[in-house]
């Protein structure tokens, strides 16, 4: 009879431990119900946030990035490219004077032919006027122009010379000498040139957000009357 009832006993204990399962699991979901049920909202608030941030980012691209017609001048982003390009030409043509490469004579001529251009550019077309400026800024600004003209004169005879060179007088180490000196001369200018207008704009303050400067419409209607100091 003990036997029995202690059959019986361990029988109905899977069946009570199997119901309180049940019961626990109707309470309660499952940790894998749970995550499945996240999985399901998540995404649609991630896409969502996912859309305000490209869109906030956007925005901010378009708000950082200025358009050309919103600088007072663009003198400064066309004068970077004599300033490199002739200084990276004087070190070739030094190179060339060596080697007497035909090559390279193109690739001379390509970089102080476009130096030449930007620097006439940035010389006259976009070349800013100013107005109010301190006697000091002043000084600097003559300094300025002066190495700017002598930039563009000596790079028209470099690259004048340079055609010479690759059509006429073709691996001539004396005339490359002469080509050399010229450039070199076109290469100090334009340092001397970007040396003062730096000091024009980090020291006097001249160009940072328009200051000192002249609307680009006043300078259009001033180009036959020179730069204003």
């Amino acid at each position: 009879m003990k036997n029995f009832f202690l059959i019986c006993l361990v029988s109905l204990v899977p069946i009570m431990v199997q119901a309180q399962e049940n019961h626990e699991s109707h309470e309660h979901p499952s940790n894998t119900e749970e995550r499945n049920i996240e999985k399901d909202s998540i995404p649609a608030q991630d896409l969502e946030s996912k859309e305000t941030n490209e869109e906030n980012l956007e925005q901010h691209k378009n708000e950082v990035k200025a358009g050309l017609d919103e600088f007072p001048n663009l003198h400064p982003l066309v004068v970077h490219f004599p300033i490199v390009l002739l200084i990276f030409g004087v070190i070739l043509q030094l190179i060339q004077i060596f080697i007497l490469k035909p090559n390279m004579d193109w690739v001379i001529l390509l970089m102080v032919g476009v130096g030449f251009m930007g620097a006439y550019i940035a010389g006259v077309y976009a070349h800013p006027h100013t107005h109010d400026l301190t006697e000091t800024a002043k000084s600097v600004l003559e300094q300025h122009d002066k190495f700017a003209e002598w930039t563009i004169y000596s790079s028209a005879i470099a690259a004048t010379l340079k055609l010479v060179s690759v059509f006429l007088l073709k691996q001539n180490r004396l005339f490359e000498i002469l080509v050399f000196l010229v450039l070199a001369f076109s290469a100090y200018s334009v340092s001397e040139a970007g040396h003062y207008g730096s000091q024009l704009v980090y020291l006097e303050g001249v160009g940072p957000q328009g200051n000192y400067l002249e609307p680009e419409k006043t300078n259009e209607n001033s180009k036959d009357e020179g730069h204003s100091h």
